[in-house]
């Protein structure tokens, strides 16, 4: 065969125009993390579309959603294509939103119902075209319609060896493709080049991998096909780009990490006569889930790998919940969260500066803060994973009065505690005229009179911080102040 002009004229498009409409729609192609409904917008929501015409529920038949013409838009059209996919495929509870229940349908369907002996005639058509046009040296945007073209059938495609290669056959063809897109969008022009020079070899394995699996030479074909894998995603890699091989194995090594630590977590519990709930039983199901991400990694299966993975980690995420006590994940993101406020704080404080405000008291609010971060992070390295709640807590109060505290003097704290105090003292009053209103009709008040003294008394105290200028004090007793009262009208 003479494929010299086919790595000439080969462009980005080119693996596109080979495969994106007529590979079969495998279970590995989309990872679907969440509920889809309408109005949502995500490249999940064109794969769902690129699933839904591919399967036979078309989104529409011209314009944006037909065939080859996908949005990441969800609308009516969409819905409505759901809709009919679930009853169809006996989603319960079909409504047309995309969910838990549809994600399960979708992966027991194996992602799609068109047969792989279909496709594969197809595809046998798209090459035969290119093959004969490339040999003619027209450019491939002279492309006649695939319509026209004869299907000739291929024997054994769905035979157990011709589905192997055909799977290998959709991962490299997406490889290759993401591999090109990720290539034009070098900025430099020398490596830009060099990644052309190393993708025209790849180009030429790949279509020799094409003719033997029309031959149904598979094994030859899966040979080739699996050097053109590895070798178009070395150079996507290369190029800056995280293959889905790559982001798979990290995400497995994560959940396994995610999973000895749950597991640790429910042994410590279970030592200490905590309650564990359905722990046990999600971690069960989880390590199934890994298992069966594992396997879908060993057959290049990246994709489905990534969902298993991420409905693994969602079960060890609920199985942490059941145990009654501070995961070591849940302190490390709530104290990672706060040294992100933190520096959003600061830069709020330098910007007000900036502006000639008022920022003293937010300062030395925000150096508290910093302080009970840094004690967290000790916390966190003792493995002291309650202690560092606690400690992330509380610099997430500190950091919020920072906040409010940014161009206020302290004739405005004042101004704000002698007025909460004044109103605090008003309700205190409203409250005691009811509950005497209440007695001298008779009507049972229960421990009213118990909370209105309890109030009394943090408002006194509050009046001695106000002389003493302690405003935030003041503010607390206040508040507690106001809780004592509703108390005593929940008695009334």
């Amino acid at each position: 065969m003479s494929f010299s002009v086919s790595v000439r004229v080969a462009s980005v498009g080119l693996v596109a125009l080979l495969f994106l409409p007529f590979l079969a729609f495998a279970a590995d192609d989309c990872a679907f993390t969440r509920t889809l409904s309408e109005g949502d917008v995500g490249d999940d929501v064109r794969c769902l579309q690129e699933f839904l015409n591919s399967a036979g529920f078309t989104i529409a038949s011209t314009g944006a959603g037909s065939p080859g013409n996908e949005t990441t838009t969800f609308g009516s059209l969409t819905a409505a294509a759901v809709l009919r996919w679930q009853q169809d495929a006996n989603v319960p509870g079909a409504n047309g939103n995309f969910g838990p229940a549809s994600r399960t349908a979708y992966a027991a369907d194996g992602g799609s119902t068109v047969a792989a002996s279909d496709e594969a005639s197809r595809l046998q058509a798209v090459v035969a075209t290119l093959q004969a046009q490339l040999e003619s040296g027209l450019p491939v945007a002279d492309a006649q319609p695939l319509a026209t073209t004869p299907v000739p059938q291929v024997a054994g495609v769905s035979d157990s060896r011709g589905a192997d290669a055909q799977r290998l056959l959709e991962s490299a063809a997406r490889m290759l493709r993401d591999t090109e897109e990720q290539v034009a969008d070098e900025d430099d022009e020398d490596d830009r080049q060099d990644f052309e020079d190393d993708l025209r070899d790849v180009r030429e394995d790949f279509y020799d991998a094409l003719l033997d699996f029309f031959d149904q030479e598979y094994n030859e074909a899966e040979e080739l096909l699996q050097e053109v894998l590895d070798d178009a995603t070395d150079v996507f890699e290369d190029a800056g780009g995280e293959s889905d091989a790559s982001e798979a194995e990290e995400a497995i090594d994560d959940v396994e990490d995610l999973l000895e630590e749950v597991e640790e977590l429910i042994e410590d519990a279970e030592d200490d006569d905590a309650d564990v709930g359905d722990a046990p039983d999600l971690v069960d199901d989880a390590k199934d889930l890994i298992d069966d991400a594992k396997d879908a990694f060993a057959d290049r299966s990246y994709r489905q790998a990534l969902s298993d993975v991420y409905d693994a980690e969602e079960l060890l995420e609920e199985a942490a919940d059941e145990i009654d006590v501070v995961t070591r994940m849940d302190a490390i993101r709530e104290v990672q969260d706060q040294w992100d406020e933190f520096d959003d704080v600061e830069e709020a404080i330098s910007d007000a500066e900036d502006d000639d405000e008022d920022v003293d008291q937010a300062e030395d609010l925000l150096d508290k803060a910093e302080r009970e971060l840094k004690r967290a992070d000790i916390a966190l390295d003792d493995e002291d994973w309650t202690e560092a709640m606690e400690l992330a807590k509380e610099a997430e109060d500190l950091l919020e009065d920072a906040e409010d505290a940014i161009g206020r003097s302290d004739d405005d704290d004042e101004d704000e505690a002698e007025e909460a105090l004044e109103d605090a003292w008003d309700e205190y009053e409203d409250v005691k005229e009811k509950i005497e209103d209440a007695e001298d009709d008779d009507e049972d008040i229960g421990d009213a009179k118990d909370y209105l003294r309890a109030a009394r008394n943090l408002l006194n105290d509050a009046e001695d911080e106000l002389d003493d200028e302690n405003f935030d004090d003041v503010l607390d007793l206040v508040e507690d102040a106001l809780d004592e009262l509703e108390d005593a009208e929940d008695e009334l």
